[in-house]
């Protein structure tokens, strides 16, 4: 007797009304050869020019690194996270100098940044370092203020290789390359390497996000919708750590997260004053 499959609920988050596109980057960060990958996603016309998908436009994909890995780690990681934060800001500015009518007057389109990358292993101290200092540096200047909102995908190395089907083990970048040839163009791209490839993997992750948050769950494949929308509950962590979560990574705040400026407050000591209280200064961050 064949067994029934397992009926697993999702929780689709609903349409998001204050973005009508979204700029997807996917980002694979390493110190040696960090991977990038731009794409727009907007609603993209059915039958009859009813929206009922949406279309998915790459924009850029390559690889960055510093000339010489002899400059400190601080160095590098900014050098890095400058360029992709300045080429996120010039596909912007590209969109709007190509439709200049899509965004001014009352009805401009509201464009939403979700910046997708993979999660960096814990115990890797170059990975974790660099993620800190994309962050930091993406976030220092004005570009964010661009969109319309901002949001952080975070995607593990397992939860990937799942999704895209690769199952092969040891030295697996050729695979990976077949497998982003599945979604960009190779004639228009033909030098995709092992980072870049990556890079636009994780893109395809957030563009399935994309189309969820613009209305079309039903266009994404089941596999990413369990992964992303699954309501299951479970448990993480022991003892007094431990903590229960939902499962999709939709719902999992450390893996999908907004960037917004909000006030901190920062408390000084100042041992030159007779004084016992602390000097409480704000900043916007």
């Amino acid at each position: 007797m064949i067994r029934k499959k397992k009926e697993i609920p999702l929780d689709i988050p609903a349409k998001r009304d204050d973005v009508d596109s979204w700029l997807v980057v996917g980002l694979d960060p390493s110190l040696s050869s960090t991977g990038y990958a731009l794409m727009k996603v907007t609603p993209g016309p059915g039958r009859a020019m009813v929206q009922t998908c949406t279309d998915g436009e790459w924009l850029a994909a390559g690889s960055v690194r510093p000339e010489t890995a002899a400059d400190p780690i601080w160095i590098r990681s900014k050098m890095i996270a400058t360029h992709l934060r300045e080429m996120i800001s010039e596909a912007y500015d590209e969109f709007v100098y190509r439709y200049p009518e899509a965004t001014t007057g009352p009805v401009a389109e509201k464009m939403g940044l979700i910046i997708s990358l993979e999660y960096p292993t814990p115990t890797d101290d170059y990975l974790v370092a660099l993620n800190r200092i994309i962050h930091l540096v993406f976030f220092e200047s004005d570009m964010w203020a661009k969109f319309a909102t901002v949001r952080i995908l975070m995607t593990n190395a397992a939860t990937l290789r799942s999704l895209m089907g690769l199952y092969r083990k040891g030295n697996n970048k050729g695979e990976n390359i077949a497998r982003a040839y599945d979604f960009i163009n190779k004639d228009a791209y033909p030098q995709l390497d092992s980072d870049a490839c990556d890079a636009v993997l994780l893109a395809m992750v957030a563009r399935h996000v994309a189309s969820i948050m613009l209305g079309f769950p039903d266009t994404v494949p089941e596999n990413f919708k369990i992964s992303l929308c699954n309501s299951e509950r479970g448990t993480k962590g022991a003892g007094r750590n431990q903590k229960v979560i939902i499962k999709g990574l939709l719902h999992r705040p450390e893996y999908w997260y907004n960037y917004e400026r909000r006030q901190f407050t920062l408390c000084i000591r100042d041992a030159s004053s007779l004084k016992k209280g602390l000097i409480r200064q704000n900043y916007t961050i």
